[in-house]
């Protein structure tokens, strides 16, 4: 088997500066397991199609099954349209915010893009716009605007963004632009998609509900964590979803800067206590939006982000409007190689040996766990996690082995999903599972196909996990060991 394989994914986002073939083939090449595609900058279902369209014909000339994810918009509030522009507010101003979408902006007031917001303001609640540099409290409230009180000022300029921590709004999770774009999504069936703005576990289900509508099959939900709300109901919202975002941009507004790491530990806690990968994101490497190297202190952010054992990390605008998205790729590639070699060499030595049990205990996360003593006990190579629904690999990356995961399956769709798994490398069987009639048959055919893409060698130790009837979800039951001949 290879060592010093990348086990840490790397997700990066398409932009201005990414939406060619020839900088997403270097993407590519430097390491990026899946793309996201952002809908707050895409104005119509065309231009999403047009993204979709460019990641598959490129990942198919390559060879590489990237898995693609559509960020949906949300609700996002956001002050209107100034007459001159902007404005500039000082300690101790009154401001107003109006529900009339027609009055233009200025010294005084400025509408909001959602009227219903100001029927949800009470006396006492604390807005931020521009991610927090502006922070006003409400002080008088009328039918159809609030006065608030200027607590930090600044410079507003048109449709900044308002973050509510204390408001518990009537505004809908999902836009009707969220509803277009989300048909995009189903009718291409991606991978995953990405719910802003949950706060509860019902916005989850919400989505999925409009999926299953729209005759989605098998597409993963994100949920984004960027609500105080959202850190409340955690543990709920971690249930009801496929995986988890740890969006630490409006989270930080919302929650104080202060606060987001302890958040950022916790989300990754208890989601691998409930077997659900956690994705970490926002101002990773962000100086390399317009510089070649990274900080020290993003360097160090990234790789307490491993260390803490998230399973993706996110490149935003590092990827979609940098000066340089593949060098963006490279360099994160680079952290998480070292740290995941930190992580394997700890584990090995014992150093960091804790006992992970799971929420849910059934015979997959038994078997799981015993395949992961064994291949430690037996110092094996890598484990061969055959899998039809991709469970049987997200169990066995939640117990963070120190070897790689390989991931055979016979299904294109559930490949490109396992793309987000931690140490998984998935592998596409070369014929069906069906067509496989025995479990020594199974094992040589993989194994076969392995050695021919560089992913073992004559002499590896390999555990092999998989279920009888072959083919079937759920049914993880067995466990083997051989060395490859």
């Amino acid at each position: 088997m290879k060592k010093g394989l990348k086990q840490t994914k790397i997700i990066a986002t398409l932009g201005p500066a990414s939406d060619s073939p020839e900088v997403l083939k270097s993407m590519i090449d430097a390491g990026v397991d899946l793309i996201r595609i952002n809908a707050s900058h895409c104005p119509n279902a065309e231009s999403i199609q047009t993204i979709i369209n460019l990641v598959r014909a490129v990942s198919e000339e390559v060879e590489v099954p990237l898995g693609i994810f559509l960020d949906l918009q949300g609700p996002k509030v956001r002050v209107g349209t100034f007459a001159d522009g902007a404005i500039k507010l000082e300690v101790g101003d009154t401001f107003r915010l109006s529900a009339d979408k027609s009055t233009p902006g200025d010294q005084n007031v400025v509408s909001v893009s959602y009227p219903e917001l100001i029927s949800d303001l009470e006396v006492g609640h604390h807005l931020f716009i521009d991610d927090g540099n502006i922070r006003l409290e409400v002080t008088t409230k009328a039918p159809n605007e609030v006065v608030c009180n200027v607590i930090r000022g600044g410079k507003v300029s048109n449709n900044k963004g308002i973050n509510l921590p204390m408001t518990k709004t009537s505004i809908p999770t999902l836009t009707e632009k969220d509803l277009r774009d989300l048909k995009v999504a189903v009718d291409n069936q991606l991978e995953y998609v990405a719910h802003s703005f949950v706060s509860t576990a019902d916005d989850v289900k919400l989505l999925k509900k409009h999926i299953e509508t729209m005759g989605g099959v098998d597409i993963g939900v994100i949920a984004k964590i960027e609500r105080k709300a959202a850190v409340d109901n955690i543990i709920s919202i971690i249930k009801n979803v496929d995986v988890v975002m740890v969006a630490r941009g409006d989270l930080g507004v919302e929650i104080g800067i202060e606060n987001v790491p302890e958040a950022q530990k916790l989300i990754i806690s208890e989601a691998s206590l409930l077997i659900k990968p956690v994705i970490v994101a926002t101002q990773m490497l962000e100086s390399m939006v317009e510089k070649k190297l990274a900080t020290r202190a993003e360097v160090s952010d990234v790789a307490n982000a491993i260390y803490d054992r998230c399973d993706a990390v996110m490149l935003s605008g590092e990827t979609a409007t940098g000066i340089d998205p593949a060098n963006a790729v490279a360099m994160m590639r680079t952290i998480c190689v070292a740290t995941d070699q930190s992580l394997t060499a700890r584990k090995k030595n014992k150093f960091s040996q804790v006992k992970r049990v799971f929420e849910e205990k059934t015979m997959a996360t038994s078997f799981c766990k015993a395949a992961d003593a064994i291949a430690d006990e037996n110092d094996a190579d890598v484990i061969l996690a055959f899998t039809s629904s991709g469970n049987t690999p997200l169990i066995s990356s939640k117990l963070s082995p120190s070897i790689p995961i390989i991931a055979p399956t016979d299904s294109i769709h559930v490949l490109k999903k396992m793309q987000m798994y931690r140490g998984v490398i998935p592998i596409m069987m070369p014929q069906p599972f069906s067509e496989i009639k025995s479990w020594a048959r199974m094992i040589d055919v993989a194994i076969r196909y392995a050695k021919m893409q560089g992913l073992m060698e004559v002499g590896d130790k390999v555990v092999i996990t998989a279920g009888f009837p072959i083919g079937q979800p759920g049914g993880t039951n067995s466990i083997r060991m051989v060395i490859v001949s």
